[in-house]
């Protein structure tokens, strides 16, 4: 678990990376994204039960469904900034063979996405993980 000052750190990096991205790239929507980075961050830094070596069951861990893709961007930082993939991979972000595309695909093979749930849905979802 993350203390606030590490989280609310983590929160102004992502939003860098964000702004980073949507530059690099000359499109897409930073505004949802800047303005969600502090719910991202709480839930992967506090909130959720996640393993950034990634087993695509998610097996005992809690899943993050995005419905949102416009958020994206929010999205690939924050799995970035907790280990899911290295950092420099987010300046590939938009670009020809980038497994960081404009809405998140499950066919790219990138660690913390697990299924498309569609490019303008409205909301964020969390599943708690049920051990059986």
């Amino acid at each position: 678990m993350k203390s606030n000052a590490e989280m609310a750190s983590m929160a102004t990096q992502i939003r860098r990376d964000i702004i980073r991205m949507v530059h690099g790239c000359q499109s897409g929507h930073p505004g949802a994204s800047l303005g969600c980075a502090d719910l991202l961050v709480a839930l992967y830094g506090r909130f959720m039960k996640h393993d950034p070596r990634f087993h695509m069951s998610g097996k005992d861990e809690d899943v993050f469904f995005l419905s949102n893709g416009h958020i994206s961007p929010l999205w690939y930082a924050t799995l970035a900034r907790f280990g899911y993939f290295d950092v420099k991979e987010l300046a590939t972000s938009r670009r020809l063979n980038s497994r960081l595309q404009d809405h998140p695909t499950a066919h790219e093979v990138l660690p913390g996405v697990r299924i498309a749930t569609g490019s303008l849905g409205q909301g964020l979802c969390w599943m708690r993980s049920c051990t059986r």
